[in-house]
């Protein structure tokens, strides 16, 4: 929290100061009208508004997982999911997973004040959604294993063009030359 709560003169007199201290964390001016602005580090600031609008879309979800539990299978209007309508197609149970992950990384993202975690689980969320909008990649991965999709193999042998030349003992010793060919006699 800022100590020190700068005037409007101090930006152009002691603007150093200022700045190095909103680098540092933050830094208050106050106007003379009496409204305080706080100066803030851009990348702290856009961390802030990542993490709130995820939070406010989690609670979007969660809001949607409440009234499903709730009402029944109702099927959730679009716009029940906020900014993330991609999540349309997970059932209640996947949502509800996604809300555990989402929760967590929010958490973390608020004490370490980064997004990456949270950037990672909304990515892997994204390509998972848009791979279940497949029907068929849908079926197949939801259809699990049968017995007969594992069979017995045997090793495979290296075809003979692949195989590593086999190298045959030299005549000379390491480390001697090589016998000179015999001159041509004129």
């Amino acid at each position: 929290m800022a100590e020190v709560t700068y005037l409007p003169s101090d930006l152009q007199r002691r603007y150093r100061v200022v700045l190095d201290q909103a680098k540092a964390g933050e830094a208050r001016v106050r106007d003379l009208d009496g409204t305080s602005v706080l100066l803030l580090p851009e990348a702290e600031v856009q961390t802030l508004r990542r993490v709130s609008a995820a939070a406010a879309n989690l609670a979007a979800v969660e809001r949607v997982l409440e009234d499903t539990s709730v009402n029944g299978a109702a099927r959730p209007d679009l716009l029940q999911y906020g900014e993330w309508t991609w999540l349309r197609v997970f059932d209640a149970e996947d949502l509800r997973e996604f809300a555990r992950d989402v929760r967590e990384a929010v958490i973390v993202a608020v004490h370490e004040g980064s997004t990456t975690l949270l950037d990672e689980q909304l990515r892997a969320w994204k390509v998972t959604a848009h791979q279940a909008e497949d029907p068929v990649l849908r079926t197949i991965l939801q259809g699990g294993a049968a017995g007969d999709d594992f069979v017995e193999v045997s090793r495979p042998e290296a075809p003979e063009s692949h195989r590593a030349p086999t190298v045959r003992p030299s005549r000379t010793s390491p480390g001697t030359k090589p016998p000179r060919p015999p001159r041509a006699r004129k």
